[in-house]
């Protein structure tokens, strides 16, 4: 009877409620734990990415032949010819961007005429000893840089159009601009109202509205030149401006000396 009468206590123990004051801990507990993690998450995705809010970065490298053509030109020394090749390794918002250039009968004519000006100074040696190839292959990069990658304003497809919505484009005079900024990270602020350019914080450049080569200082020395000719005279806006990628090297793909 001892034994039952324990059991029966055990089995009362054993069936009543747990602590209402317990309960209410372990939810609080568990009510903050779940709070601070939903927050975190919370936390990591408020996060602005620097990738998807800031400027859209260069990709690369990319590479391509630098024209769709080999190149001839007449060695310095009057007794052969040159057989040039070259590949241009570039970074660039688009991996498709060199054939858009190549396609560009400008821009080709101008990489042409540079090439055949550089190679027709050199001599066979000048391209064949360890010292003249690199120093040739620099003064190409740095003679066809401001060709392949020009500025460009606003949506314009080419360095010479106009944008589509303010109808703005550069100047005549852009071919001597120092101006190197990329597309994604500069902008031209546009007042056609009260007639006022400028170029992120630099100064105010005033127009009448009818000039097609307008200086508009940048600062630091640097300037560039717009046409202001055709603008929408209710246009007032910022377009982005600059170029759309870099070179990094010219490569050799073949050279043949005659």
């Amino acid at each position: 009877m001892a034994d039952a009468k324990k059991d029966d206590k055990k089995d009362e123990k054993a069936a009543e409620p747990a602590d209402p004051a317990k309960k209410k801990k372990l939810l609080a507990v568990g009510g903050v734990v779940g709070g601070l993690a939903l927050a975190f998450v919370a936390a990591m995705f408020a996060v602005p990415s620097k990738e998807k809010d800031g400027p859209l970065p260069l990709d690369g490298p990319f590479v391509g032949p630098l024209t769709p053509n080999k190149v001839q030109v007449n060695a310095n020394d009057g007794r052969g010819f040159i057989v040039l090749e070259l590949t241009l390794m570039f970074d660039a918002y688009s991996p498709d961007y060199l054939t858009g250039r190549a396609t560009d009968p400008v821009c080709q004519a101008e990489i042409r005429d540079a090439l055949v000006t550089i190679a027709s100074s050199k001599s066979r040696t000048d391209l064949t000893d360890k010292v003249g190839k690199p120093v040739f292959l620099e003064e190409v990069r740095a003679a066809i840089e401001p060709l392949v990658f020009p500025v460009y304003v606003g949506d314009s497809p080419s360095s010479t159009g106009p944008d589509s919505s303010s109808k703005l484009a550069l100047g005549l005079s852009m071919s001597k601009s120092t101006f190197r900024g990329l597309h994604e990270e500069h902008v031209l602020k546009v007042d056609a109202v009260q007639k006022k350019l400028s170029v992120d914080a630099g100064p105010e450049t005033t127009f009448q509205g009818d000039e097609r080569d307008l200086e508009v200082p940048c600062g630091d020395g640097v300037s560039i030149w717009v046409d202001v000719s055709k603008l929408d005279p209710e246009f007032v806006g910022e377009l982005k401006l600059g170029i759309k990628g870099r070179t990094r090297r010219v490569l050799w793909n073949e050279v043949l000396l005659q």
